[in-house]
């Protein structure tokens, strides 16, 4: 699969965008690319009780690697609360398909306190990591670590 660098975003998603159905209604020119994995990471449940992803040496992340548009990164940064909340970086993800690619992440800007997950946005990302396949064990040890 080739993408076009001038056309496309690559955006590597950790969260509640793994959600196949409500990533489509909130960026529909998403196109999914591949599963990846965001390597010496691990997840956290930050402020709000949202997931974030934090350095951790010898941790992963599982993440749905996706090609978005700019009107798609407008409706993401909306949705993220850019950069309130979250501030964009880019970090090197690993992915099944296309090899190691450069992808833009969301993270806690900045990150420092931890909160337990809503009922509703806890359902969203689980259905995520079930829609990609994904073993659910890290999602579940990231709310079980909250303090």
């Amino acid at each position: 699969m080739t993408i076009d660098p001038q056309s496309a975003i690559i955006y590597a998603a950790y969260g509640s965008n793994l959600d196949l159905k409500a990533m489509a209604k909130r960026c529909p020119d998403a196109k999914r690319l591949s599963k990846g994995i965001l390597k010496d990471y691990k997840l956290v449940f930050g402020a709000k009780g949202f997931l974030d992803v934090v350095p951790s040496q010898g941790d992963r992340v599982q993440v749905g690697v996706y090609s978005v548009s700019m009107t798609d990164l407008a409706a993401l940064d909306e949705y993220e609360e850019y950069p309130e909340l979250y501030d964009r970086i880019t970090l090197m993800i690993h992915t099944e398909d296309l090899g190691d690619v450069e992808a833009l992440v969301y993270v806690m800007q900045p990150y420092t306190e931890q909160k337990y997950p809503s009922e509703t946005y806890w359902k969203t990302i689980k259905q995520g990591f079930e829609d990609y396949g994904f073993d659910v064990s890290d999602l579940e040890r990231a709310r079980d670590s909250v303090m």
